[in-house]
C-alpha cells in the first residue's frame, strides 16, 4: 500500500487558525510504513492539536487528535493513537492495526523525534527529522 508523502489539504485548512509544524522525517526501510516521511502537526487557537501524515490518512478521519503532555518554551511532547479496524480500499478489505505514537519536538532546533508502537506486537518504530513552522 503506497503512502502519500504530502500533508493532506484538510490539515492546511485547519491550520489557518493557528500554525503548523511541517516536519520532514528521515526514514529507514524498516520504519517507512509506520513513520511517515512528512508529518504535519497543527496547533489550533483553541489549544487542540491535530496530527496528519502518510499513515493517518489511511485511517478513518485521516487525522489524529494529539494529547499535549508538555508544551514549554523549549519542548513540546505529544501522544496520539490511531484506532485500527476493518477498512476497504480499491475493492479490497484489509485490517488496520492500532498504533500509538509519541513525539518530542525541540523548539530551539526544530528537531523532532517520533516513536510508534503497535500494541499487538513487540516491534517499535522510530524516526527523527526537522520541522518548519508555517503560519497563517
Amino acid at each position: 500500500m503506497a503512502l502519500a508523502t504530502a500533508v493532506p489539504t484538510l490539515v492546511w485548512a485547519q491550520g489557518r487558525a493557528g500554525f503548523i509544524y511541517e516536519c520532514d522525517m528521515r526514514t529507514s526501510k524498516s520504519n517507512e510504513f509506520w513513520i511517515s516521511s512528512k508529518i504535519g502537526i497543527v496547533l489550533l487557537k483553541d489549544g487542540s492539536v491535530v496530527v496528519s501524515d502518510g499513515v493517518s490518512i489511511h485511517y478513518p478521519g485521516g487525522t489524529a487528535k494529539a494529547a499535549v503532555r508538555e508544551n514549554s518554551d523549549s519542548t513540546m511532547r505529544l501522544d496520539w493513537r490511531l484506532e485500527g479496524g476493518l477498512a476497504k480500499s480499491q475493492g479490497r478489505e484489509f485490517i488496520l492495526l492500532d498504533a500509538e505514537y509519541s513525539a518530542t519536538l525541540d523548539k530551539a532546533s526544530n528537531q523532532i523525534r517520533v516513536r510508534a508502537r503497535l500494541p499487538e506486537y513487540r516491534k517499535r518504530f522510530s524516526g527523527s527529522g526537522t520541522c518548519k513552522i508555517r503560519k497563517k
